[in-house]
Formats: structure tokens, C-alpha cells, sequence
């Protein structure tokens, strides 16, 4: 064999080797949970909340549960993110807001992926409507929830759908991020908030940064245009992906997407 094939077949070996490591450790690119379970926070009106589902159990918290008939927003987390840490600034508004973390993440057990994650925000969902009836409910998905946030909208009804950094599909995110990789074979969990949004009856508000490194610009927008219901805009240039919700725009926008809705089902 020439010294030209030996390499030729040694690179592609080694490219092999490169995209069944990337397959079988996708998840870890993936999923990021963060392990605190946060027993004990002391946190008034704030009650704990828990869902037995076949393969793992839910844990989470409901914020000012004395308004949970009226207006409910359910949050979803991006793949690194402590949900938890986002009580003290839902607390104030006048509204009930459920968090619960993926499975695999915080107080939940199992293991988080893709089709256990949509089914168990469905069962949530359901959970929720069973329990305590709300005549509002918003979802709330930010960076990877926002396509959990799509997923459920596009299956229940809600009054309104709110996107913070959201993405069109993960595996538009890994070509970028992978070029030379078969990305559409490899991946197993794609989240492709695009396909959902034809069955999405409900108006968006979708909040972006013109500094994310994340989930780039042209990501969201390439989400936006794909968007053919009512949809309400918040670009902000100085944001990135984490500082986002520092910026006035930012509340200033989610508190009257929220209560507008009020006037409407009225």
C-alpha cells in the first residue's frame, strides 16, 4: 500500500473514530444539569411541587400559588441553567409561575433527552390544568426551553408563547458549530422548534441579543421568519446569552406581553 493510501486510511479511520465519539457523547454537548436540589430554601409563598412519571420523578417549585387559578406561567431552562435561581425576580410579578427542572436536572431524577423532556412537560401541563385550572397560562422558554416552549404550545393551548434566545432547530446550531460533521445523521435529539410552529395558535414574544455567542443572531431570526401568526419583537443589541434579562427592555416587554393578554380574554 502507498504511503498516500496509508494516510488516506488513517485519516478516515481517525474521522470515523471522531464521529462515533460524537454520537455516543452528544448528550454531554447537550445537557448540562445542575445537581443542586435546593431542600429546605425557606422561600415564602412558594410551595413545593412533584409529578411521578413512569421513569422519573418531577420536582419543582410554584411561585405565589394563591394565583395559580388566575394566571400561570410555566417556565423551561436553557441546558445549563438552575431554574431555581430565578424565583426572587418571578415572586414579584402578579401571577403564579411553575418551575420544574428537565429530568436528570436539580430535584428531578432520570435522564434527560429530547422525546423524555417534550412528554413530561406535556404531562405537566395536563398536571397543572387537572390540578388547579388557570384561565391564563404562559410558557416561558429560554435558549434550550425554548424549543421545549414550542413543543408544548405547539400540543395544548395557551395564551401566550414567550422565547428568550431561542434557536430554530439544534441541529441547525450543530452544523454551525460542527461543519464537518454528518450532523444530521448523528444527532438524536434535534428540538427543532421550526417544524412546531404551524401549530402554534397563540401569539410569540421572542426576546434576542445582537452579542449572543451561543445561539447566534441569524438562528433566531432565521425562527422569526418562519413565525406566520402574531408576534411581538425584542431585539437588543448590547445582550448576549446570559446578560439578557439585566437589560430594562427585557421585563418591560415580558410584563405587558403577560397582562395584555388580560384585555383580550375579557
Amino acid at each position: 500500500m502507498s504511503l498516500f493510501l496509508q494516510v488516506l486510511l488513517f485519516l478516515l479511520i481517525g474521522y470515523l473514530f471522531c464521529m462515533l465519539f460524537m454520537y455516543l457523547r452528544q448528550e454531554s454537548f447537550l445537557f448540562f444539569p445542575s445537581t443542586t436540589a435546593h431542600d429546605g430554601h425557606g422561600y415564602q409563598n412558594v410551595i413545593d411541587y412533584r409529578l411521578e412519571q413512569e421513569t422519573a420523578t418531577l420536582r419543582g417549585w410554584l411561585v405565589n400559588p394563591a394565583l395559580v387559578q388566575e394566571k400561570l406561567l410555566i417556565y423551561y431552562g436553557g441546558n445549563a441553567e438552575d431554574i431555581f435561581l430565578n424565583i426572587d425576580e418571578f415572586r414579584d410579578i402578579k401571577a403564579a409561575s411553575l418551575f420544574v427542572p428537565y429530568r436528570g436536572y436539580g430535584p428531578s431524577d432520570g435522564v434527560p433527552g429530547e422525546t423524555e423532556i417534550f412528554s413530561d412537560s406535556l404531562a405537566v401541563m395536563d398536571d397543572v390544568v387537572r390540578r388547579y385550572s388557570p384561565k391564563e397560562i404562559f410558557l416561558v422558554g429560554r435558549s434550550l426551553g425554548s424549543g421545549v416552549a414550542c413543543y408544548t404550545a405547539a400540543q395544548k393551548e395557551v395564551q401566550g408563547v414567550i422565547l428568550i434566545t431561542p434557536y430554530d432547530s439544534i441541529e441547525n446550531i450543530a452544523r454551525t458549530s460542527f461543519p464537518w460533521l454528518p450532523v444530521s445523521l448523528l444527532l438524536k435529539h434535534r428540538f427543532s422548534s421550526v417544524d412546531f410552529l404551524k401549530q402554534i395558535g397563540c401569539p410569540l414574544l421572542i426576546l434576542y441579543g445582537g452579542r449572543d455567542k451561543v445561539v447566534l443572531p441569524e438562528r433566531t431570526v432565521n425562527l422569526i421568519d418562519h413565525i406566520a401568526g402574531e408576534k411581538e419583537i425584542v431585539f437588543i443589541e448590547r445582550a448576549d446569552h446570559g446578560t439578557i434579562d439585566m437589560f430594562p427592555e427585557y421585563w418591560t416587554a415580558i410584563l405587558s406581553f403577560i397582562n395584555s393578554r388580560e384585555i383580550e380574554v375579557e
